[in-house]
């Protein structure tokens, strides 16, 4: 299984869980790293989209959100899968009738619009991002005709967004998975309200008249308050608001007003004829009335909507402001009263002035009259009212002088007369005078009393005026409470929007931290996990070698423990998978660790019991049983590395079950295995073939020829190196020569090694060791199941084989394959012959013994006369490198690049065959196994 393939595994698990955010933003990379969303829909068909409704629901959704952000590619490949969205869509509405249909059903439906939006507007991305679309158009210049016809389009694909929304909701029970196609749904509707309020901002302005564009604006506004309450439904869930900030939309949709108005027709002018001179009037004299200062109440409009606080504390301001109008219109009223009031007073007063002007005209009038009349007695008409004034001395002497004096007697007369019509004058005028008198009293009493009533007006205008200060001192006190609370609420708001913000870094921060933390995590996972496999691979070449004997000491009672101990560490280790804590990571790394240390040891005492079972059918099923285990158990850890070393939903629990099940059915056969061997076992089984002949006669024979074309080998070498001409003082050491001189001390040193092996299989005759227990068995191969005749064998044919290719490459004939890799495979193959000549010989012979000794010398200048063969092939190779060594300096960059592309492809082509040839190998080995 493929990453990419686990990923949208887990992605569209059959779990009513929503999908997770860690795998969406997975396949949104892989679709970037690829760019392109083909493999990602490759994999998606792999589900079972038709008989699976919440992977059919959750694939839509992971498919969306690669849409919106996932590369340019994935849109336009999206775009061409319309049948297949509507081909899905038939199919749920006729198969299913409750359940994730009907939502099925309705997301393709909104899939289908909005991949036909895409075809009719290509020019948006899959986001509607108006920042991407700014970086290649220009947003103000908007065109009337295609703008409305972008937000008819755009009004369209909203309602399907609503359609879908309704759909949800009405599904009822609501879950995470159901609503977590909330997510994309709010942002594509959010990108559509952007766009559209955009356009009509700039159409409202460029267009002659507002009925073009009046039915547009209207349809937006029916459409803002469904918008606005999906924004609200999806805020009041937790798991919407928690992944994306949910836009919240005032209660009043935006208002679209035209900057620029159409300038009215120009009127003709008319004209105005002068308007007539006025004269100007004499000053008249005017009485100062005080005016009443006006007060100013400052209203506020209240800014939070259906807040029940604001709405009471608005009413007590109007009511304020009622009683405050109502208490100016009364001090407005008293000041009137008060005016006329003191009008009246000053009329008053104008006429006391002029009573006292009159009275002092009638006292001048008197004081002129007085000199004249006061020396007599005045009459009033009646005899009875008599008025008398003293008379001074000196109007006596005078008098006297008149009595005397004639003439004065006869004028007295006539003075009397007169004197008498002055004084009913001035009778007259006392009265009057006397009248007015009475007048101005009343008049003065009339002044207290409009003063005293005045001085109250005051009193009470006084008081008004203090009640109309401390209403203004409330009303200011109000309006700093006001502002108070209006910076307070800006503060609050501020600290809310940094609080917002820090959160949503903090939530960013979150995500990142968890995807690192998840990533570290992965990849310990698969290093420890690689580190494993490694290791299986490690035990499972050691196994297959045919020079490791294993444990000696095993019995098959060791091997059953071992086969229960590597039980209960995967029993162990499937219960920690099965957990969900994740905090069991190293338990689960030391878990996996202890599974391949009890594989290792299985696999030790396997080889090794394996010598106890003599039936060649038999022990190969025991050792096909134990490859089995390594098999098994390396399905197990592949399995936990693809699950992420923990189960995540149902799937892989049953994948981890049937690997365990599978694990303790290879052990069990196993089992069976060794208790069929016990039973079958011998104890002193006979060296005898099935045809009667001695197997140690024939093993000494062996090694004889071996020994004899070992002999031959080497006599051809030295005839071709006889053949080469002699090399003269001076020259440079041939690399040919020496690959006949290392594959002569290797032919030395090959026939020393049978001389040793003769001498060890004579003393284990002579000792009578030939007729004990068999040698183990690894396989049933031909090489082994013959011992020492079939090593003696391959030590002549290998031998023989690396004579001939040292012949070819010392006379320059070209070696199919290479001469370099054709030396030193033929070394090896000599090296690996030889080893297993030294281990048939040491498996039923005394390790101390002389001829012991010597064979292991004789291996080891075996050995190094291989490596001295290797280093001479490498020279070889080295020789040709240099020779074919290219100066690049030289080179045009034409050439340059040709050898460069050269080696490429010669890189490339090695490594397909050394992949071929990998596999080929692996094959072999398989059959040989299975045979």
């Amino acid at each position: 299984m493929s990453e990419l393939e686990a990923i949208v595994h887990k992605a569209t698990s059959s779990k009513a869980v929503p999908p997770k955010r860690k795998h969406v933003r997975s396949i949104v990379l892989e679709c970037y790293n690829e760019n392109s969303s083909r493999g990602f829909f490759m994999e998606l068909f792999k589900r079972p989209l038709d008989s699976n409704d919440i992977v059919c629901y959750k694939a839509l959704i992971t498919i969306h959100k690669v849409v919106q952000e996932g590369p340019k590619n994935a849109l336009i490949e999206v775009n061409n899968r319309i049948q297949w969205f509507e081909h899905l869509r038939d199919h749920w509405n006729r198969h299913d009738v409750k359940g994730y249909g009907g939502l099925i059903s309705e997301y393709c439906t909104m899939m289908i619009d909005k991949i036909r939006f895409h075809l009719a507007h290509p020019e948006y991305d899959g986001a509607l991002s108006l920042e991407n679309y700014s970086k290649t158009h220009r947003p103000d210049d908007v065109d009337i005709d295609k703008g409305l016809q972008a937000c008819s389009h755009f009004m369209d694909l909203l309602d399907a967004i609503f359609r879908l929304h309704n759909t949800v909701v009405s599904a009822t029970p609501y879950n995470d998975c159901k609503t977590s196609a909330f997510i994309p749904l709010v942002l594509d509707s959010y990108a559509i309200y952007i766009f559209i309020v955009h356009y009509l901002t700039v159409l409202v302005d460029k267009v002659d008249t507002m009925e073009v564009i009046e039915f547009a604006i209207q349809r937006f506004y029916t459409q803002y308050q469904t918008l606005r309450n999906f924004y609200l439904n999806a805020n009041a869930i937790t798991s919407v608001s928690s992944v994306i900030a949910v836009p919240n939309l005032p209660p009043d949709p935006p208002k679209f007003i035209r900057k620029k108005r159409e300038q009215p027709k120009p009127k003709p002018q008319q004209q105005i004829s002068p308007p007539p001179i006025k004269k100007e009037l004499p000053p008249q004299e005017v009485i100062p009335v005080p005016v009443p200062t006006p007060v100013f109440i400052r209203q506020t409009v209240p800014v939070v909507y259906g807040n029940p606080y604001q709405q009471q504390q608005d009413m007590w301001q109007q009511q304020q402001l009622l009683q405050q109008q109502q208490q100016q219109e009364a001090l407005l009223q008293q000041q009137r009263q008060q005016q006329l009031l003191q009008q009246q007073l000053l009329q008053q007063q104008q006429q006391q002035q002029q009573q006292q002007l009159m009275q002092q005209q009638l006292q001048q009038q008197q004081a002129q009259l007085s000199p004249q009349s006061s020396q007599q007695w005045v009459t009033f008409g009646d005899a009875q009212r008599q008025r008398s004034t003293s008379t001074p001395a000196q109007l006596e002497k005078k008098e006297a002088q008149l009595d005397q004096d004639k003439e004065a007697q006869k004028s007295q007369a006539s003075s009397t007369t007169d004197s008498q019509g002055k004084t009913r004058v001035i009778t007259k005028i006392i009265t009057k005078q006397v009248s007015n008198t009475t007048e101005i009293q009343a008049l003065k009493a009339r002044i207290e009393e409009l003063e005293r009533l005045l001085q109250e007006e005051k009193d009470k205008n006084a008081s008004l005026l203090l009640k109309l200060s401390e209403r203004e001192a409330l009303i200011n006190e109000l309006n700093h409470a006001r502002k108070r609370l209006q910076d307070v609420s800006e503060a609050n708001d501020s600290y809310t929007n940094e609080v917002v913000k820090q959160n949503d870094q903090l939530r960013d921060q979150l995500i990142a931290l968890r995807d690192y933390t998840e990533k570290q995590r992965v990849n310990r996972l698969e290093r420890e996990f690689n580190l494993a496999q490694k290791a299986l691979n490690s035990y499972q070449s050691s196994f297959e070698n045919p020079n490791n004997l294993g444990n000696q000491e095993s019995t098959h009672a060791l091997v059953i423990e071992d086969l229960q101990g590597h039980m209960s560490q995967a029993n162990l280790l499937a219960q920690l998978c099965q957990q969900s804590d994740s905090d069991n990571e190293m338990d689960i790394f030391n878990a996996v660790s202890q599974v391949s240390d009890s594989l290792k040891n299985l696999f030790y005492d396997a080889k090794g019991a394996s010598r106890l079972i003599l039936d060649n059918g038999l022990q190969s099923k025991f050792l096909d049983s134990a490859r089995k285990i390594g098999f098994l158990t390396g399905n197990l850890f592949e399995s936990i590395r693809l699950q992420g070393g923990q189960c995540q939903d149902d799937e892989d629990k049953q994948r981890l079950l049937q690997n365990m099940n599978a694990l303790k059915s290879g052990v069990a056969q196993f089992d069976d295995i060794i208790k069929q061997a016990d039973k079958s076992a011998v104890t002193s089984p006979s060296s005898k073939d099935l045809d009667g002949f001695d197997l140690d006669d024939i093993a000494e024979k062996e090694l004889l020829a071996a020994a004899k074309i070992i002999e031959d080998a080497a006599n051809t070498l030295l005839a071709a190196k006889q053949k080469r001409p002699q090399k003269k003082e001076g020259d440079m050491p041939d690399v040919q020569e020496a690959i006949l001189e290392a594959a002569m001390a290797i032919t030395s040193a090959t026939s020393t090694l049978v001389q040793a092996a003769t001498l060890a299989q004579r003393e284990r005759v002579e000792k009578g060791r030939a007729s004990g227990p068999g040698g183990p068995l690894y396989r049933k191969d031909p090489t082994w199941s013959e011992g020492l005749i079939s090593a003696a064998k391959s030590v002549a044919a290998s031998t023989k084989a690396l004579v001939d290719t040292a012949n070819k490459a010392a006379s320059g004939v070209e070696i199919q394959g290479g001469t370099e890799e054709a030396l030193i495979a033929n070394s090896k193959q000599v090296t690996a012959a030889t080893s297993q000549l030294v281990a048939a010989c040491k498996s039923k012979s005394d390790v101390n013994s002389p001829s012991q000794h010597k064979l292991t010398n004789a291996a080891k200048h075996v050995s190094n006369a291989t490596a001295l063969l290797v280093a001479a092939a490498k020279a070889v190779a080295a020789k040709v490198a240099s020779e074919e060594e290219i100066d690049f300096e030289k080179l045009s960059v034409t050439a340059f690049k040709v050898k460069e592309m050269e080696q490429q492809m010669s890189i490339l082509r090695l490594e397909k065959e050394l992949e071929t040839a990998r596999k080929g190998l692996s094959v072999i080995r398989k059959t040989q196994y299975t045979e």
